[in-house]
């Protein structure tokens, strides 16, 4: 790999998207990642990546981290465990571009299931009693599948901040608490995917290199971010990261 013009400028408009998925909505970083991925290597760009992520990670704990949710974070940790393991042999074994595009089709589904599910609450929430439309769950099958998914998923494409979004939208949580939980979660998790990383020689001193040069969109990013959340409700950020899934999804599906 090499610091080309192509790079600087394709890489910082993608890493200027996965600085808006640290402050403002996870799901449009799967964008970033893959836009990355059209001017370097498709493995070796997540190497590149990773640590570029743990900047933006930095800048949000920074600033969302004292709203977090430890309930909902400790309650993930052995389903994406799981997901990593799994994760980290995929990309020993098999094909990553095919594992991106399974990611992306089960992120579809999902995104249509929360669609339906909402608008089945919606619709039945003026007949219900009060107090009869609790929060979805996040516990169960579902919230190991989606703790799981997004350990996978973050393993294999740098793509987790979808299945995080599902699970704290299912939370109901509040805008900064989505944040600040989604802040030390990706913190924690790309920590921990820096010695799998190297191991795999996806990150070395060239990759470094690169990295260092897109850093400053990653900061342009996260700022334009934390400018737009305080102008958004809690309605329309939640609309807004659920629509950025799906399209997320569909991206991953035909990339």
């Amino acid at each position: 790999m090499a610091l080309t013009l192509a790079v600087v400028v394709v890489g910082t408009a993608a890493t200027f998207l996965l600085g808006l998925s640290k402050t403002l909505v996870p799901s449009v970083g799967s964008l970033g990642v893959a836009l990355l991925a059209t001017v370097l290597p498709a493995l070796p760009s997540t190497g590149v990546a990773l640590p570029v992520l743990l900047v933006g990670d930095l800048i949000a704990v920074t600033l969302y981290g004292r709203h977090v949710e430890l309930r909902l974070l400790l309650r993930l940790v052995p389903s994406v465990f799981v997901g990593l393991v799994a994760g980290f042999l995929v990309v020993r074994v098999a094909d990553t571009q095919t594992a991106g595009r399974l990611i992306g089709v089960f992120l579809v589904l999902t995104a249509v299931g929360e669609v339906g599910r909402r608008w089945w609450v919606a619709r039945r929430a003026p007949t219900d009693p009060p107090g009869t439309s609790a929060p979805g769950s996040v516990g169960g099958p579902v919230g190991f599948a989606l703790g799981a998914g997004a350990g996978l998923s973050t393993m294999v494409a740098n793509a987790g901040g979808p299945m995080m979004t599902f699970y704290l939208l299912r939370a109901r949580v509040t805008t900064l608490t989505f944040l600040a939980t989604v802040a030390w979660f990706f913190l924690a998790v790309n920590l921990l995917k820096v010695p799998f990383s190297v191991g795999l020689g996806l990150i070395t001193t060239s990759s470094l290199v690169i990295s260092a040069a897109l850093v400053p969109g990653l900061v342009l990013g996260a700022l334009a971010g934390r400018l737009l959340v305080r102008r958004i409700s809690q309605a329309r950020f939640e609309v807004l990261a659920l629509y950025a899934t799906g399209v997320a999804g569909l991206w991953l599906m035909v990339g």
